[in-house]
């Protein structure tokens, strides 16, 4: 527990977490076990796929469950007391419960199809627990696949918001139980605070794993058939402004929503987000082009400095045009450096 002073506020119960960097270590040896092996993946690797896949999809379910109240991950959340959560030693809720808490009470909704996924992966494991087969292996991987694309969307959209606000409510009681220490003191006192430590260190394991994995994705071959199906749809109307992402490479990045709607630039398909227009126009330069074969120059449309000459987009991939992150616009003329 907290190392709280006297007359310093107790720290709240709920904000102990079912492990999320058990969930995201099981989601990296998942992936691992698609993409490290054989080509297509073998028998033994989608076993083993399988088995890290559907305790990855357990565990960070929970995880998002506890962030609303540690009680809600017992079996009887009624008869649930703190001291059997902390040991561990307590019948939680299974998946489908977990899910049904989730949306009625989190509110978070699980799509029909991930739901349906999710079951039909249960199903593996169970059969690989009890028979040690899994049954055909291309059903197997396009399963697990679609397992692995909700859940990218899950940890990015669900769960690591959830530690952010969190980790700030953390720091907002260590600081209002703190008041009139000095700067220094106070990041002394919230680097030994378990609570602060702890949501940290679970935020480094989201962050840091979901950057491995978006360099993996692309090696996914029914994942990116599959995950790229599932984007047609919202990316049809915008392949003029769709460009090639520079982390997995897949023709989903699209360009201009920051500027013009006041959201984020980011992949569809492995989900890399940025801030402002001008970081991906310089990675887009350095990691897809090469600075020897574009530039990144000032827009005569909006003024910023995003717009990269020697694009290709996704309507287009043969022709270079000069396009801007920022604002959308394809350039027909463009001084160099202006």
């Amino acid at each position: 527990m907290s190392n709280a002073a006297p007359g310093r506020p107790s720290p709240r119960p709920d904000l102990t977490f079912t492990p999320v960097r058990n969930g995201m270590d099981y989601l990296e040896r998942a992936v691992a076990d698609l993409t490290e092996g054989a080509t297509p993946p073998s028998a033994r690797d989608l076993k083993y796929a399988v088995l890290h896949l559907q305790a990855a999809t357990e565990v960070l379910l929970k995880a998002r469950l506890v962030g609303e109240h540690w009680s809600l991950v017992f079996k009887d959340p009624g008869s649930a007391t703190m001291e059997e959560f902390q040991k561990g030693g307590f019948k939680s809720c299974d998946t489908d419960e977990t899910i049904k808490r989730l949306a009625g009470i989190a509110r978070v909704e699980i799509p029909s199809a991930s739901r349906i996924a999710i079951k039909n992966l249960s199903s593996d494991r169970n059969a690989l627990m009890h028979y040690g087969h899994t049954g055909d292996a291309f059903v197997v991987e396009a399963r697990a696949v679609g397992v692995l694309g909700f859940l990218l969307d899950f940890v990015e959209g669900d769960l690591r918001p959830m530690l952010k606000a969190r980790y700030q409510d953390s720091i907002r009681a260590e600081w209002e139980g703190a008041k009139g220490l000095t700067r220094e003191d106070m990041i002394e006192l919230l680097s030994r605070s378990p609570e602060v430590v702890d949501i940290d260190q679970e935020l480094f394991a989201v962050d840091v794993t979901m950057q491995d994995l978006r360099t993996k994705l692309g090696r996914i071959e029914k994942l990116v058939d599959q995950r790229m199906k599932s984007l047609s749809g919202q990316l049809k109307p915008v392949l003029h402004r769709t460009v090639r992402c520079p982390d997995c490479r897949q023709w989903a990045l699209v360009v201009a929503t920051l500027g013009k709607q006041g959201d984020r630039i980011y992949c569809r398909f492995c989900l890399l987000a940025y801030d402002n227009p001008k970081s991906p126009a310089y990675e887009y330069l350095q990691h897809v082009i090469g600075q020897d074969n574009g530039a990144v120059v000032g827009c005569p449309s909006c003024d910023s400095r995003s717009l990269v000459l020697g694009v290709n987009t996704a309507d287009n991939p043969r022709e270079d045009v000069g396009l801007c992150f920022n604002c959308g616009e394809i350039a027909e003329e463009v001084i160099n450096g202006e």
